[in-house]
Parts: structure tokens; C-alpha cells; sequence
């Protein structure tokens, strides 16, 4: 293919966010749809909107927040390991997926990973984790349904996410993580701004690193001539 073929086909930026936006909202649609024909419903799990009592919306915006930085620090502890599959995460930002979103500016990373907390967890966390412990219940299982259906749904949660086979363990491990602190709070919004914080966090460094990088070029480019 030709490089102005190439060129052709790259989605200008208000595509990409247009895109992402869309995609993200269609999964939340999903998730109440399939609530709504499967059961059980995401909302059970969302804290419910009383004017007079925001305590349970602030508590679940702020533990969040605050439950991105373990995953962040994790995330940020496996990249250190000097394995070829770890090495290969740090060639994402060369990625035609990746290298498109974050020609974006701040605000528009910051709402797509809002849209990305919501409509991910709603779909894998509030219905599918849901929906599976239900119909495992029937089961006899020797161990709890719900670590059943968390650990079915993670798993899931990872092939969402065929990057690299790395990237779709990890994004497993993510998804358990999320799953955990659904269970230990039975409040989705938790989850969700955990997922919305990191996934920011993440586009925002990797946009940092895509730009310094093209500093650098430009700066040896100018050097050498």
C-alpha cells in the first residue's frame, strides 16, 4: 500500500473521538439492553440518585479515584521487567490504534476514558459478572458463584482487549481487579471511576511519551542537517 493510500485511510482526529465515543456508549447500551432481556439489571449495583443523601455517588467517585493507584503502580512495576513480552507493551504508542487517540487533546482522553469506565463495567461488571453468578447458582458448585463468575468474566475482559497477549493478560488481571472491588463494595461506580482514573492516567503519559519522542526526532533531525 502506498504511503498516500496510507494516509487516506487514517481517521482525522474528530473521527477517532466520534468513534471511540460511539463504540464506548454502544457497550453501555449493550449492557442495559441485556439487562433488561437477561437479567439482572447494572442498576442494582449503582447507588441510587437521592438529592437529599449524594454520600453513596461521593464515595464511590472518590474510593475510585483512589482505587486506580494500585493498578497504576502495578502496571507501572511489570513495564521495569526486562521481558521481551513486557517490552513489546512499550511499543504501543507505535501502535495505528493507539497513535490515533492520542493525537487527541486532554479533554477528549479524558471523556473517552470516562466513557470507557462506564460502558466496560456496566457490560463486564455490572451485567456479564452479574448474569453469570445467577445462572451459576443453579449449579452446586463446590465453590462460591461469584468467584466463578468473576474470574469467567475477567477472562472475557482480557480477549475485549487482543492487543498482545500480554496486553489481554493483563487487561484479565485488571478485570479481576475491577470485579474485586465491585464485590467488596457492591457499588459499581467504584469500579468504574477506578477504570475511567487509569485509563486517563495511561492515554495521558502515553501522549506525554508519543510527543517527546517526536521532539526528539525533529531536535536530531535539525542536528544532523
Amino acid at each position: 500500500m502506498s504511503e498516500p493510500d496510507s494516509e487516506q485511510q487514517q481517521q482525522t482526529p474528530d473521527e477517532v473521538f466520534a468513534t471511540a465515543v460511539l463504540f464506548e456508549t454502544i457497550l453501555a447500551v449493550v449492557a442495559i439492553a441485556l439487562g433488561w432481556l437477561l437479567g439482572p439489571s447494572a442498576r442494582e449495583f449503582m447507588p441510587e440518585w437521592n438529592p437529599e443523601d449524594l454520600q453513596p455517588i461521593f464515595t464511590g467517585i472518590w474510593q475510585g479515584g483512589l482505587a486506580a493507584i494500585p493498578i497504576l503502580l502495578a502496571v507501572e512495576l511489570i513495564r521495569r521487567i526486562p521481558w521481551d513480552p513486557i517490552r513489546e507493551l512499550e511499543q504501543l504508542s507505535d501502535d495505528q490504534m493507539i497513535g490515533a487517540l492520542v493525537r487527541l487533546r486532554v479533554p477528549e482522553l479524558l471523556i473517552i476514558s470516562l466513557c470507557a469506565g462506564v460502558g466496560e463495567e456496566l457490560l463486564f461488571r455490572g451485567w456479564l459478572m452479574g448474569w453469570l453468578r445467577d445462572g451459576l447458582s443453579s449449579l452446586n458448585l463446590p465453590i462460591d458463584p461469584v468467584w466463578v463468575a468473576l474470574a469467567v468474566s475477567s477472562i472475557v475482559f482480557g480477549f475485549f482487549h487482543p492487543i498482545t497477549k500480554m496486553y489481554i493478560f493483563l487487561a484479565a488481571l485488571m478485570g479481576s481487579y475491577f470485579g474485586l472491588l465491585l464485590v467488596w463494595s457492591d457499588n459499581l461506580l467504584i469500579p468504574i471511576m477506578a477504570h475511567a482514573v487509569y485509563d486517563a492516567i495511561q492515554l495521558l503519559m502515553t501522549k506525554r511519551q508519543v510527543e517527546r519522542k517526536a521532539i526528539s526526532t525533529v531536535s536530531a533531525g535539525n542536528a544532523d542537517g
